[in-house]
């Protein structure tokens, strides 16, 4: 099971670079072409190619945020737990487990 979670977040990686490869591509070898005016096909696809890399550089820096803070608040509780003393156990409340 963990063999194919990893699998599957490589694909998506993989796809997701692919995406970005092949639409900053498209944008670099289109963007000096002869212009017919308002109606040009080419134009309106270079835009919508942009606002694609535009949303998935947005979503990767949220990604790369929720990465980056997750351990942070993970060692954070940590330390806070390792210095507050365990007061919610049945010791502290002095219930005795005999039977």
């Amino acid at each position: 099971m963990r063999d194919r979670k990893r699998l599957t977040a490589l694909l998506l990686c993989i796809g997701l670079l692919l995406t970005l490869a092949v639409s900053s591509a498209f944008i670099l070898l289109e963007a000096g072409h002869a212009c017919c005016g308002e109606t040009c096909e080419i134009c309106e696809s270079i835009a919508k190619t942009a606002a694609l890399l535009r949303s998935v550089a947005r979503f990767a820096f949220l990604l790369l945020f929720a990465v980056c803070l997750l351990p942070l608040l993970r060692a954070l509780c940590a330390l806070k737990a390792a210095r507050q003393p365990a007061f919610g156990t049945l010791v502290c409340w002095k219930i005795r487990l005999d039977d």
